[in-house]
């Protein structure tokens, strides 16, 4: 019995090892000027700033690619805080490869929330994204 015990150990010791992601540096994150920060509209037709707070990066090798997981933190200021009302967001993640030719994309589309008497409004937003070796990553607001 202490035998069998010993062996189911030794598989899932060793299995957790295949789990092991292999770090790397991330790829140059790019953020065009026009794309990094915008003024739109709010649902009440009320100006609102959005633009890029923060940005976290964790890449991992895939094969012959990298795997970056993104965190984009997203903020929303307003001058008008008598009222709720929503801001629509749209946000874009485009790897490209040594060619400029785009590898990979992801997109993110919501409203944003903003509570009655609150000016700054944050939120986290995650992208998973192959990037090809050499390549690079475009952030972007639309």
């Amino acid at each position: 019995m202490i035998k069998v015990f010993i062996i189911i150990l030794f598989l899932f010791f060793n299995g957790c090892s295949t789990f092991k992601k292999d770090v790397v540096e991330c790829p140059k994150l790019i953020s065009p000027k026009k794309a990094a920060e915008i003024v739109t509209n709010s649902k009440s037709n009320l100006p609102v700033y959005i633009g890029f707070r923060g940005v976290q990066e964790f890449c991992f090798k895939d094969g012959k690619n990298i795997q970056m997981e993104l965190s984009v933190n997203i903020r929303a200021i307003r001058n008008d805080t008598t009222n709720e009302d929503y801001v629509p967001v749209n946000i874009s993640v485009v790897s490209i490869d040594l060619n400029g030719k785009e590898f990979d994309r992801d997109e993110f589309q919501y409203s944003q929330f903003l509570s009655k008497g609150s000016k700054i409004v944050d939120r986290a937003t995650t992208f998973d994204l192959k990037v090809p070796a050499g390549g690079q990553v475009f952030v972007g607001l639309k």
